[in-house]
């Protein structure tokens, strides 16, 4: 009875594996010679007469199969023997796309299809251009090829833009709830990249947005007198409220009462050097600085403040000689730089600095000794562009790589914490548990430089 159990149980099992199992088996001679790597069998095949346009394997055309080998010499005896270069995969994928996925960047191919009429502005289902598979690879010469036959990353960058926004908006909303507290990274930054997004045609939620800032505003009236008469009422109040005061900017929020004892607030932290500084470095980098306390201070108080050039003249100086240690205070100190209009000279020696951290995957790093991330990426060519760097600059562009190929599918990017949890932990909906709050951080400064890169837009394109 227990051998008849056993081979009953083996013939389930078998049947099962089988049923789990899909069939590799070619459907035509010339596929199999292509899954064996056969090439000199494929052209025997192909020139006494076999179909290159029949049968698929994995939703694979024999064109296809062969582009993925980046075979040039097969490809051409395909189409010449009538290889339907239109042929699109299952995800809509096109010859051109596959040309250009391959790991060594090679534009052979690529140049190929190109002279043969492939469409490089075609996308696939999910809207991804052949530009936006040969960039995954980084700055390569098939995205070199790409971009002089006239692609154009715009329709990416502006749907990585979006999905970024949407995400912050919604977490946003969702760490107001939990906390009760506006904060730099869920309130403030975002709120910096709608601003930029919109002059850009990016979808907004405009309604969302407009909550933010009365939540801000709101948040902050009810302390505003009493922080003229206590500088500490308001925890690091030069990144803090400054911060606040560039984000309620870039939504166009005018000048009040509010706004006026705040800047008298933020003045009131200036030291005799001129700087402003901020409470003990814990929680790098966005609250561990002199360099972005100060430029976030002079920014907020020329946005807002009156009678506050004395003020700005002083910390201008001071900025001019302070000494950048990580990317978070070359980048503000360039923007810091940018928006007194200090000499060309200081400007231009501040990019270089910013320039020459720049790391070969187009990106920048927090410190020399972490890996390449999308808060220092985003935040450097946020600053490089307010000192006048073209968008359409290499260095610029590759930057833009480095963000697009490394965007999660949800919108955001992945920026790993190092500070001590000095905060209770709230859960805002925003991905990557522990590291949501300077992930969100570095979504913003990555949707930013992303959105600059985009063309600006006419109030009649943006609908405003």
């Amino acid at each position: 009875m227990k051998v008849l159990v056993t081979i009953a149980t083996a013939c389930a099992l078998s049947a099962t594996l089988s049923a789990q199992i899909p069939d590799f088996t070619p459907q035509t001679p010339l596929i199999g010679a292509l899954l064996h790597n056969d090439v000199a069998d494929a052209k025997r095949l192909i020139e006494h007469g076999a179909d290159p346009n029949e049968g698929q394997f994995g939703g694979l055309s024999p064109l296809l199969l062969a582009i993925v080998r980046q075979d040039v010499e097969l490809v051409r005896l395909m189409a010449a023997h009538g290889a339907d270069l239109t042929f699109r995969d299952r995800s809509g994928s096109t010859a051109l796309m596959w040309a250009a996925f391959n790991e060594t960047g090679d534009a052979t191919l690529v140049e190929e299809l190109l002279r043969t009429g492939a469409d490089p502005l075609t996308t696939n289902l999910a809207g991804e251009s052949a530009l936006a598979w040969a960039m995954r690879r980084g700055d390569t010469p098939a995205v070199a090829a790409l971009r002089r036959a006239g692609a154009s990353s715009t329709t990416t960058m502006s749907a990585s833009v979006e999905k970024a926004l949407a995400l912050l908006q919604t977490s946003g909303s969702q760490f107001s709830r939990v906390s009760g507290c506006q904060s730099c990274h869920h309130q403030s930054l975002p709120l910096m990249a709608l601003g930029i997004a919109r002059t850009r045609g990016v979808k907004v939620d405009e309604p969302a947005a407009a909550q933010t800032v009365d939540a801000t505003i709101g948040a902050l009236k009810r302390v505003a007198d009493q922080a003229v008469k206590n500088r500490d009422r308001i925890p690091d109040v030069p990144i803090s409220v400054s911060y606040a005061l560039l984000g309620v900017a870039a939504q166009h929020y005018e000048a009040d009462e509010t706004t006026e004892a705040l800047t008298r607030t933020i003045g009131a932290w200036q030291a005799e050097d001129g700087a402003f500084y901020p409470l003990p470095a814990i929680r790098p980098p966005i609250e561990a600085s002199a360099i972005t306390a100060t430029a976030l201070s002079v920014r907020a108080l020329q946005l807002y403040g009156r009678g506050q050039e004395e003020r700005i003249n002083r910390a201008a100086i001071w900025l001019r000689a302070a000494t950048p240690r990580t990317t978070e205070e070359r980048a503000m100190q360039l923007l810091g730089l940018s928006s007194v209009k200090a000499p060309a000279e200081d400007i231009r020696t501040a990019m270089q600095a910013l320039l020459k951290a720049q790391r070969q995957d187009g990106g920048w790093a927090q410190l020399s000794t972490l890996e390449t991330d999308a808060y220092a990426t985003g935040q450097a060519l946020v600053a490089l562009q307010a000192a006048g760097q073209a968008v359409s600059s290499a260095e610029y562009q590759r930057g833009v790589a480095f963000l697009l190929r490394t965007q999660f599918p949800d919108g955001s990017w992945l920026v790993r914490t190092r500070t001590f949890p000095v905060q209770p932990y709230r859960e805002s909906g925003f991905p990557h548990g522990k590291n949501q709050w300077i992930s969100a951080a570095g979504t913003s400064w990555a949707a930013m430089a992303l959105a600059l890169a985009l063309p600006p837009q006419t109030s009649s394109q943006s609908g405003q």
